[in-house]
This record gives C-alpha cells, structure tokens and sequence, in this order.
C-alpha cells in the first residue's frame, strides 16, 4: 500500500486566501513526510456548490505547490469535462506536465448532476461529452501533426496544442456511482479514483466491475491502481479524536446527500455527526492501533487496493493537530500497512 492525499477542498472561510495558505500547507507536509501523490478538488464557478473560498481551478494550486514541494505528485481531483473546451484541457494538462517538471497527473470527471443547472443547457449529454472529450484530449497530447475532428459534439479542422506533455504522464477518473464510468477507466488505462464517501461494499463491487472490464493493451486494469479516499485522523484515543473533532462543520460533505447511506435506521441528516461516522467506522479515527486495525479492515472488505488517500482540506481540527496527525499516521501507522499488496488480497 501506497499513500496520498485528497484534498477535497471545503473550509468555508470567508476569505479563499486563507483556505488556500492551509491547502497549500498540508501539500507542503505531506511532501516532507513521504507522501507520494495530491489529488485537489475543483469546485468551479459552475461545478459543485458555491462558496467564498472554493477552488475553481486547481490547475493554479498546482503550480504553485509544486514550486514548494520536491517530489510529490499532484493533480486536479477531477476537472469536470463538460465545462470545458477538450482542447483548453489538453493545454492546460500539459502546460502543467511542465511547469511540474513531470510531478503532473491529470484528473478527469463528470462533476455533479446539478451543476448543469446553474450554467444552463449542455449541448449534449454530460457522459457522452465526456467520452468524446476524452478521446479529443488523449489525440491532442499525441498527434505529431495537426488534425481534423469530426465528432458529435466537437469539430474542426488542422488542430494542434503547444506545448506538447513533457511526459506521458498518469490520467486518473474520478468513478462513483455507474459502471459505464469504471469500464472507461479500464478501457483507457486510467487510475480509478473512487469516492471518499462510498461504503466498503460499494468499493468492493466497483473493484470487480473495473476489474473485469475490457481492458486497456498496454495499461491493465490493476488493484494497484485503484485510489480509496477516507478521512484518517490519529490521536491518543478514539475518544481523544472526537474530542479534537468535536463540532465540525459537516455542511460541505452532506451535499447532494453523498452520506445519507450513513443515517441511522429512523435517523435524518441530523444524526450524520463526526461522532456517529466515527463510531460506524466511515472515519478512521483513534490511537495508531486502532486506525491500522481500521483501515486493514476496510482494505480487506474491499479486496485490496494500491493508494489510500487520506481526505484533508477540512478545518475539522486545527492546524497544528491535523499535522501531528499527519506525522503520526506516517511514523506509527504507515509502516505496518506498507505491506498490503493488492495482489495477495485478491488472492
């Protein structure tokens, strides 16, 4: 097993300045600390919901993180396809191959069913434009010359980009709910990102459907490959954790209901507490035993996985308790887990 980071963006400070200087912190640590790759949410001016210090493009963070960093991998956790122009994409991806001296993963996605509403009708239907957007980036990053395109959404004649990727680097897709999507994945030789709110039976299910899927020639669909994000947070105790964690702010992640999987029987969203989402084992928290026995046992239940990706970009404690956090998950917990290979869960 592998480690990263999700930063799944949603402080809620009035000031995005401040959000950023702590997004950009916790990249920076984790750099330090041996962490090897950053996925960074995009929440953009028509993407997801609306808030003063969202992050609506994560391409800039990037750049900017990857001049304070040294080795780690970062990339948008997911630009949103039909938003955008496949070209402005493949531009913009390979500017950042650059400027990241190779440390650059790009990040594709659907975005949120409802994000449609607030920038108007799309041309055609959100998955197929990300179908064929796709297609159009991956020909933009290898043509040798300039091309034609002739597609049901997008056409035009003598296409090309500059600069061209200065590597051939990884392409991950954020995956949640349909098969279609995890099928892609495979299919293109994408690294499967799933979603940090799913339960470990719905993680499970969707490793077998990307497993199973036609696969890529030249990249196989791998568990390896697979990204699971949750929220790890390490203390003295469990009790010690919801204490530090105590009154969070869960608005951001009850959004289009991606927790209510979690309510109680007889239960509403009210219910939906960091105690309560500890407790059900959603949120890994506690002493370094107790969040290795939970994150061996959600590896299991799933069938083994490459990267866990632990979620930040939350105020849900301060600064200086999410970096012992941080530190402790890597000195005290990391290295018991290094050992988990994919291979030998499947198996």
């Amino acid at each position: 097993m592998r480690f990263g980071l999700f930063s799944n963006g949603q402080r809620l400070n009035e000031v995005a300045q401040i959000s950023y200087d702590e997004d950009l912190y916790e990249v920076v640590l984790a750099d330090k600390l041996g962490f090897e790759e950053a996925w960074i949410s995009e929440h953009g001016t028509f993407v997801s919901f609306q808030a003063p210090d969202q992050l609506p493009c994560a391409d800039l963070f990037i750049c900017k993180a990857a001049a304070l960093t040294k080795q780690i991998r970062l990339g948008p956790g997911i630009r949103a396809l039909p938003f955008y122009h496949p070209l402005q994409i493949a531009t913009e991806a390979a500017v950042c191959d650059h400027l990241t001296n190779g440390r650059y993963m790009a990040g594709f996605g659907l975005g949120l069913a409802a994000d449609s509403q607030q920038r108007g009708p799309l041309p055609a239907p959100p998955r197929a434009m990300v179908r064929e957007a796709i297609d159009l980036i991956l020909k933009a990053w290898s043509a040798d010359a300039p091309f034609d395109w002739n597609g049901e959404i997008w056409q035009g004649k003598g296409w090309k980009i500059i600069p061209k990727p200065l590597t051939r680097f990884e392409v991950g897709l954020a995956c949640s709910k349909t098969d279609t999507t995890l099928e892609l994945a495979a299919a293109k030789g994408f690294l499967p990102l799933m979603s940090w709110t799913a339960t470990a039976t719905h993680l499970a299910d969707m490793g077998h459907i990307y497993l199973g899927a036609n696969p890529c020639p030249t990249q196989p669909p791998q568990r390896s490959r697979i990204r699971i994000p949750r929220f790890v947070y390490v203390a003295e105790s469990v009790t010690a954790a919801k204490r530090d964690l105590a009154g969070a702010d869960l608005g951001g992640a009850l959004t289009g209901g991606r927790l209510d999987a979690f309510i109680p029987p007889g239960g509403s969203r009210a219910d939906l507490t960091i105690e309560h989402l500890i407790d059900i084992g959603l949120f890994i928290c506690g002493d370094p035993d107790t969040v290795y026995r939970g994150i061996q046992a959600l590896y299991e239940s799933i069938g083994g996985f490459g990267v866990l990706l632990l979620v930040v970009g939350k105020d849900w404690a301060t600064r200086r308790k999410r970096a012992r956090s941080m530190r402790r998950f890597m000195k005290e917990v990391a290295p018991r887990l290094v050992k988990l290979t994919p291979a030998a869960a499947a198996a």
